[in-house]
């Protein structure tokens, strides 16, 4: 488990699609009114990954006189898995129309107005229905006046949570040429990862979820000779 807090004053640098990607200062001159969360930030993480050996076959606790036939079929078998959850990322808040451009700002935020960034409701909402972010809670700036929402907002996007496994069966074809055959499941749990939600107020699609960022369940068998 990691815990952590990550703050800065700008988002250059490497994005992704679970963050929405970097936003540029909407004014270079006053960094320290950029400084809040990263939009890397990620408090909370949990990892686990581990590996079991079945204790069946040659040698081992069970079947352990086995003969070569009956070692081939329950000995050398082992499950492995790696397990993330991530805690979602902080979420940008820029304006579609940037009415800065004329001063040459590379970006310009809206104004807050008190209400929560968050819409509430569930999933359907959040992709097919009113959103993810509330619309009300943000009003358009106007030409020549910086926004005074924060470059980052508490509202964070959705947590990541995800599962690999795999069981792999090691044998020997001679003393030399062993081999190991394995059944890998990626995203075996089948869990969606969904981008970040649309963040450039005034856009029609702000505030939905439009992607998904991750792949379905993937199955895939391999087989290593080792010699």
């Amino acid at each position: 488990m990691t815990w952590s807090k990550n703050l800065d004053n700008i988002s250059g640098g490497a994005g992704n699609n679970l963050n929405g990607g970097n936003v540029a200062p909407q004014n270079p001159y006053d960094t320290a009114a950029e400084w809040g969360l990263s939009y890397l930030d990620s408090p909370v993480r949990h990892s686990l990954a581990y590996t079991y050996e079945f204790p069946f076959g040659k040698g081992k606790k069970f079947f352990g006189n086995a003969n070569r036939v009956m070692d081939l079929l329950v000995g050398g078998w082992s499950t492995n898995a790696a397990f993330v959850h991530n805690g979602g990322f902080p979420l940008q808040i820029r304006q579609n129309d940037n009415n800065n451009g004329v001063i040459f700002a590379a970006s310009q935020r809206p104004n807050a107005t008190g209400q929560a960034p968050f819409a509430g409701g569930e999933l359907k909402d959040w992709i097919d229905g009113t959103g993810y972010l509330n619309r009300g809670a943000f009003s358009a700036a106007p030409a020549l006046t910086f926004g005074n929402v924060s470059r980052s907002i508490s509202t964070r996007g959705l947590a990541q949570v995800n599962w690999d496994m795999s069981l792999f069966k090691n044998f020997s074809v001679t003393e030399r040429f062993k081999a190991q055959f394995r059944a890998e499941a990626l995203n075996a749990m089948n869990t969606p990862m969904f981008r970040a939600p649309n963040t450039a107020f005034g856009n029609a699609a702000f505030g939905r979820i439009t992607a998904q960022a991750n792949f379905a369940r993937m199955y895939q068998l391999g087989l290593r000779l080792f010699f």
